[in-house]
């Protein structure tokens, strides 16, 4: 599942020419909204009559808006029609599978590989600092 993330990532990237998850979702037709959530909430994902929507917590500082953002898109491009607040509340199906897909889907976009590089020799520690990356998004990357 990791390849297959990462080309859609990849050909998201290459056909819209950034790998901003904003940009992105505004190309797509992805309605965002950012607006003060909960404090346990960064964000969440919604299809709506035939809506996708992306909600943020605007009380987060930018760079956590756009890892939310990003994780949010995966959402959006690998799950577009599933309603994860609906599936939680409503069934017993299990989210995680698909708050790891959207994870993976956010670290792909948010840490091309080519960046990677110039960290030859570095932690994964170092490197999640030196990005302001979550550690636990990074070792996705490296499947840790």
């Amino acid at each position: 599942m990791n390849k297959i993330i990462k080309n859609q990532v990849n050909k998201l990237i290459k056909k819209y020419n950034t790998h901003n998850a904003f940009e992105i979702a505004d190309e797509l037709g992805i309605i965002v909204i950012k607006e003060p959530l909960d404090d346990n909430i960064n964000g969440f994902y919604q299809y709506f009559k035939r809506n996708r929507i992306i909600y943020i917590n605007s009380k987060l500082d930018e760079h956590n808006q756009l890892i939310v953002a990003s994780h949010e898109l995966g959402h959006a491009i690998l799950h577009s029609k599933l309603n994860i607040v609906f599936l939680e509340e409503n069934t017993f199906c299990v989210k995680n599978r698909y708050e790891k897909e959207a994870n993976m889907f956010a670290i792909e976009l948010l840490l091309q590989d080519k960046t990677l590089n110039q960290y030859l020799g570095y932690t994964l520690d170092q490197i999640a600092a030196a990005e302001s990356i979550p550690l636990e998004l990074l070792k996705l990357k490296f499947k840790v």
